[in-house]
C-alpha cells in the first residue's frame, strides 16, 4: 500500500497589533537633575516636605569656635536665671494657690482690714508678676531646651558628635513657609517668588562664602543638625567623600522624587569668568604702564574681604571709594578706566552676589 505523502501545511503567521507607542516620561524640570547614586543613602535621612541646601564650610576652626561660643554662653547665662526665677517663683505660686483655696499662707489676704489702694497695688504685682513670668516660660524657656533637647539632634549634639572640623558638611532645611508652596513651584523659572525671596538670597555667593554654617540660621532657613551628623558619618565611613556636598539645593518631586540643583557649577563658571576679568584688568594697567596699581588693588580687596563679617556691599563701596583715589593718586581717570575693561563686575570679591 502505497504511503500516502503528507505535506506540512504552515500555520499563517498572525501579527500582533503593535500598542501605541507611550509618549517618554517628562524629565526633571530646569535646573534640576537626578541626584548621584553616591548622594543616596544622604537622602534617606532627608524628609520630604522639605527643600534643602547643603554646601561644605571651610572656614577656620577658630570662626567656628566663635560662632558657637556666644549662643553656648548665652543659653547657660539664660538657663542659670530661668533655674533661679525657678527657685523663686514655685514657693510664691505655691503660697497664691494654697490662699485661693483657702488655706492660711503668707499670699493670704484679709480684705476686710486691707484699704483698696493696698488691694489694688497687691492686684497689680500679682498680675505683673504673672505676664513677666508668662513671658519667661514663652520665649525664654524653649532657647536653653531647643539648644540642649532639640530632637533628633540639637545644636550641643552635633558639636558633642563632631567636634571642630576644618571642613564641615551645612545642611539648611527650608521653615514652615514650604508648607504653602503650591504644588506645581517646581514648573516656575528662576526669576519666580520663590527662588527669588528664599532660595537665591541662601546660595548667594558672598552670604555663603562669609558665613559659617551656624550663623546661617534665619527667618527662612534653619539647620538640620541630624542631616549634618549623617553626612559626617557618610564622609567619615568612606561611603561619601566632602566633594559630594558642594553647594547644592535638594527637592523632592511626587513625579520625579529627590531631585538636585548643583549650584557650585555656577559659581566654578563664575570663578573661569573672573580669572579672565583680572588678566584683562591686568594687561590693561601694564599697557599704561602703572602695573604697580594692579598689586595695590590686589592687597587693598584681600586686606578689605579678610576683615570680620565678611566682603559686605558697604565695604565693597568703601573699597571702591578708597580705589579710586588710589587711581586718580596715579593720574588715571577711574570711571573711564572700568568702562573700559567692562565694569568690575567678575573681578574677585567685587562681583554681583551669587
Amino acid at each position: 500500500m502505497a504511503k500516502t505523502s503528507s505535506k506540512r501545511i504552515s500555520k499563517p503567521a498572525f501579527k500582533s497589533t503593535p500598542k501605541s507607542a507611550e509618549p517618554p516620561k517628562a524629565g526633571p524640570p530646569a535646573p534640576y537633575s537626578t541626584p548621584p547614586p553616591v548622594l543616596r543613602p544622604f537622602l534617606e535621612t532627608l524628609n520630604a516636605a522639605h527643600i534643602y541646601i547643603i554646601h561644605v564650610d571651610k572656614h577656620s576652626i577658630l570662626a567656628k569656635r566663635r560662632a558657637f561660643i556666644v549662643p553656648l554662653v548665652m543659653n547657660i547665662v539664660i538657663a542659670i536665671l530661668l533655674i533661679w526665677r525657678a527657685q523663686v517663683a514655685i514657693p510664691t505660686y505655691i503660697a497664691l494657690i494654697l490662699a485661693a483655696l483657702g488655706h492660711d499662707s503668707k499670699a493670704k489676704i484679709d480684705v476686710a482690714t486691707t484699704d483698696a489702694w493696698s488691694l489694688v497695688y497687691i492686684a497689680g504685682t500679682r498680675t505683673a508678676m504673672l505676664f513677666m513670668d508668662w513671658a519667661l516660660a514663652r520665649f525664654m524657656v524653649p532657647w536653653p531646651l531647643d539648644f540642649v533637647m532639640r530632637t533628633p539632634e540639637s545644636p550641643l549634639s552635633w558639636r558633642w558628635k563632631l567636634g571642630f572640623q576644618g571642613e564641615e558638611v551645612v545642611v539648611r532645611k527650608s521653615r514652615k513657609w514650604d508648607e504653602d508652596l503650591k504644588d506645581d513651584w517646581l514648573a516656575e523659572d528662576t526669576d519666580g517668588l520663590v527662588y527669588q525671596e528664599r532660595i537665591m538670597p541662601a546660595i548667594n555667593r558672598t552670604w555663603v562664602q562669609t558665613k559659617t554654617g551656624y550663623l546661617m540660621m534665619d527667618r527662612s532657613w534653619d539647620l538640620d543638625f541630624g542631616a549634618m551628623i549623617a553626612a559626617d558619618d557618610l564622609v567619615k565611613k568612606g561611603k561619601t567623600t566632602l566633594a559630594d556636598f558642594q553647594k547644592t539645593v535638594i527637592v523632592y518631586s511626587e513625579a520625579h522624587g529627590w531631585l538636585v540643583w548643583p549650584v557650585w557649577k555656577l559659581d566654578e563658571g563664575h570663578e573661569e569668568e573672573g580669572r579672565k576679568k583680572i588678566v584683562l584688568f591686568k594687561d590693561k594697567l601694564t599697557g599704561m604702564g602703572k602695573e604697580n596699581l594692579f598689586f595695590r588693588w590686589i592687597e587693598l580687596i584681600q586686606y578689605e574681604t579678610s576683615q570680620p563679617g565678611g566682603f559686605t556691599p558697604e565695604r565693597q563701596a568703601d573699597a571702591m571709594k578708597k580705589a579710586e583715589e588710589l587711581f586718580v593718586s596715579q593720574g588715571v581717570n577711574f570711571e573711564q578706566f572700568w568702562a573700559e575693561v567692562g565694569g568690575t563686575e567678575g573681578l574677585p570679591g567685587m562681583e554681583k552676589n551669587r
